[in-house]
């Protein structure tokens, strides 16, 4: 297979676009297609019959592609269950049970147990809120500077990725270190000044996402964990977007030999997941949610994904295609490539050449994400091939050279729904 783009957005896609415009209360589309329901592996085709390259993933939210024979089985099994979703903190249903067990498969020892919820903000608040009860003289808590945990209000106080993000909302206390090596200073700092039992917890993307893919140097992750260890600040590892395999490892942190006291989990998994060890909660109803552990279909593939990826040694695959896409972006003419596994980064010279990309990219059959300032980020599905990955690579070349024009300009009916040279990222 290979990309063919005839028109974007097409006539049935505008349609359904611009209707979405007027009735959505959130962001309009940013991408203007409208997904069907046919696609194969790493490729799918909008309602307009145009077939994509997916380097995107939903936003690493669809590991295994599309139409992925055994998780349609899956559905298949459910399709005549009704309801499908149980409030499943107070009901139990067996898949809850099941995703569990094998979640913790694949977990390091002392986080034994999880709490199954919706999303991956609900993860992070998950985690917050279990640490924040476990240390009572909690004043505030610590994130890093360009990262992204989410859009609930207490996981967004920890987002510093974006001034958008956070403008007019109230924040929860919290203080912010650099994403370098000065780190651990910085927090030595602050525990001299505040006690360090005023702080509730220090969260960490050990590869921010949203803000940059920025990888963490391991002596930079070492030391802050010593700190946390001597002082017994709660680690909280965010791996909504680096987890579950995106590495070539189950956990982002299984790179740098570290093991946190909290993971918090989505995307991949296809449910959100706040993983610890028992003992941080002892109170019956500190944590809870209506449909948590309760969504049996999501559950039944959440826990088909793992068993997948283990089955087909995935994690082998992320690695030896994620050298080889590294390999491939160091003979393009772009800056700072950056990355693990199929989790990987480049920059461009400024933001305008960087979304003036992703639109040139998308325009020829490639769908890619930005992040940071004018970062792009590659995330295909763990399937990819070395075949797809030179597809892209050689879409991604030709765009560059086009875009990196001083004359280069945008047209046509894509510039009424991407705001040509200022997409989102």
């Amino acid at each position: 297979m290979k990309p063919n783009v005839k028109k974007i957005p097409g006539p049935k896609s505008q349609k359904i676009l611009d209707k979405l415009k007027k009735l959505n209360l959130g962001n309009s589309a940013v991408y203007p297609f409208v997904h069907s329901d046919r696609g194969q592996g790493c490729y799918f085709y909008d309602i307009d019959n145009n077939l994509f390259l997916d380097f995107a993933s939903q936003i690493a939210s669809n590991p295994l592609g599309y139409n992925n024979q055994d998780l349609k089985k899956i559905i298949k099994k459910y399709s005549n269950i009704q309801p499908i979703k149980y409030a499943g903190q107070d009901f139990v249903v067996k898949e809850h049970k099941d995703l569990l067990e094998e979640l913790l498969t694949i977990t390091p020892k002392t986080l034994n147990s999880a709490f199954l919820i919706n999303s991956g903000a609900e993860a992070v608040e998950n985690s917050i809120k279990i640490c924040m009860r476990k240390r009572p003289k909690t004043k505030f808590g610590i994130s890093f500077k360009g990262s992204f945990h989410g859009r609930t209000l207490g996981a967004l106080s920890l987002t510093n990725s974006k001034p958008v993000y956070n403008k007019n909302y109230l924040r929860i206390p919290h203080k912010i270190l650099h994403f370098n090596e000065g780190a651990k200073e910085e927090l030595l700092k602050i525990i001299k000044k505040e006690d360090s039992e005023s702080i509730g917890f220090l969260i960490i993307e050990p590869i921010q996402g949203e803000g940059g893919y920025n990888v963490a140097s391991k002596n930079m992750l070492a030391d802050i964990r010593k700190v946390t260890k001597q002082y017994n600040i709660p680690l909280i590892s965010d791996e909504v977007q680096s987890g579950m395999g995106r590495t070539g490892k189950w956990w982002a942190i299984q790179n740098f030999n570290i093991n946190p006291d909290i993971i918090s989990a989505a995307k991949a998994l296809q449910v959100g997941a706040t993983i610890a060890n028992k003992s941080f909660i002892s109170e019956p109803g500190a944590i809870s949610s209506t449909w948590g552990g309760g969504h049996i279909l999501d559950l039944a593939l959440g826990l088909e994904t793992i068993k997948i990826i283990k089955r087909k040694k995935l994690l082998i695959n992320i690695k030896n295609t994620g050298i080889y896409l590294r390999k491939r972006l160091n003979e393009l003419d772009v800056k700072n490539q950056r990355g693990i596994g199929l989790m990987q980064a480049f920059d461009l010279e400024n933001k305008e050449i960087r979304d003036n990309l992703i639109i040139e990219c998308l325009k020829n059959g490639l769908v890619v994400l930005g992040c940071g300032h004018n970062g792009v980020r590659l995330i295909p599905p763990y399937i990819i091939s070395k075949t797809e990955i030179d597809q892209a690579i050689d879409i991604l070349d030709s765009s560059i050279k086009r875009c990196s024009n001083k004359l280069f300009k945008h047209q046509g009916m894509i510039c009424n729904y991407m705001n040509c040279g200022e997409i989102l990222s």
